[in-house]
């Protein structure tokens, strides 16, 4: 549609021009915890393999602490525990190993500090940022639970979608990331997302975790898109319902029709590439990324399909390539560019 590169460079022009004191910079509770946890300190970590995929390590003392502290952080009681049996993860890695391009292997060779399989985690992967001695961010640890790693890439991405909505026998919404639904594509695209995340940081294409105030609006990526953290400018025009989408909710009471086909609709006037884009800044950046590599270098697809009956509607389609995903795809292509 010709009227979105003009609605997004509109609406970035007019909340330019608005006052930085007209929004409350949230406080960020995760500050300390990013910069100080021991687990977190590059010096506390076992020495660099050659290659990402040989950096998966047992849970030891210090990264366990380091998982207890955002635990606490979130008010969430449960302790993660390692997973006793890691041959069948290094396997699954050495297979994503081997099907990566050669630029997405430099990248994460330079930036994954270690990988962690856990029990009790509370999501599907959560991200620390690995700091030196002065607190400069070098790269990062992922941690994933595996007992949530049990679905095909499209069964797992089409479960996390549905924890936004209301359960409906009618009408339901699927996403599809390839033909295979194998479980190496799940964990490709989760390791991709939790990467995304670490480039930004090391990157500083956004605030530092480490920032007791995480302030977006100076960062061009997000001119006119985020001014927090979980504030989007759009809400107070065109998109007032971005703030009500929720994920990993156990009872959402959102529809999945009207209301739900109806904020995809509204995706496609924004720089979100996904409905979980929308949901906060740092995403925002990690679904690009996830999505350039898997659509771009992985030649693989993104579709999500509203489905009713016989019936069914794509709603989304490799969102990245449309005019929304540009500032991202300029982005990530240089960066892999600079990496080979």
């Amino acid at each position: 549609m010709k009227s979105i590169p003009y609605l997004i460079s509109s609406l970035s022009f007019i909340f330019l021009g608005c006052s930085p004191k007209e929004i409350h910079i949230p406080e960020n509770t995760y500050a300390s915890w990013s910069k100080l946890s021991p687990g977190l300190q590059v010096d506390s970590l076992p020495t660099l393999t050659n290659t990402w995929k040989d950096r998966i390590y047992p849970l030891d003392t210090k990264r366990l602490d380091t998982l207890k502290e955002v635990n606490e952080i979130d008010g969430i009681d449960d302790i993660p525990y390692g997973t006793k049996d890691l041959k069948s993860w290094k396997n699954h890695l050495s297979q994503l190993h081997s099907s990566f391009p050669k630029e997405v292997n430099q990248l994460a060779n330079n930036l994954v500090y270690g990988i962690y399989f856990v029990s009790n985690l509370g999501s599907t992967g959560l991200t620390g940022i690995i700091r030196d001695k002065t607190g400069k961010p070098l790269g990062g640890i992922i941690f994933l639970d595996s007992d949530l790693l049990k679905d095909g890439g499209n069964d797992w991405a089409t479960k996390r979608e549905n924890t936004s909505f209301k359960k409906d026998p009618t009408y339901s919404i699927k996403v599809q990331l390839d033909n295979s639904n194998s479980l190496e594509s799940a964990l490709s695209f989760i390791i991709l997302h939790e990467l995304g995340h670490i480039v930004a940081i090391v990157n500083q294409y956004v605030p530092d975790y480490s920032e007791p105030k995480r302030d977006f609006r100076n960062y061009p990526l997000f001119e006119g898109v985020w001014w927090s953290e979980t504030f989007s400018p759009y809400e107070d025009t065109f998109f007032p319902e971005r703030s009500k989408i929720k994920f990993y909710q156990k009872n959402p009471t959102t529809p999945i029709f009207p209301d739900g086909k109806f904020l995809y609709k509204k995706l496609t006037n924004t720089q979100f590439v996904s409905l979980y884009a929308a949901t906060n800044a740092d995403d925002t950046f990690a679904e690009a990324f996830v999505q350039y590599v898997h659509v771009y270098l992985l030649k693989k697809e993104y579709k999500v399909i509203f489905v009713s009956g016989n019936d069914s509607e794509v709603l989304l389609a490799e969102p990245i390539s449309k005019e929304g995903g540009r500032k991202f795809r300029e982005l990530f292509k240089d960066i892999f560019a600079k990496t080979m």
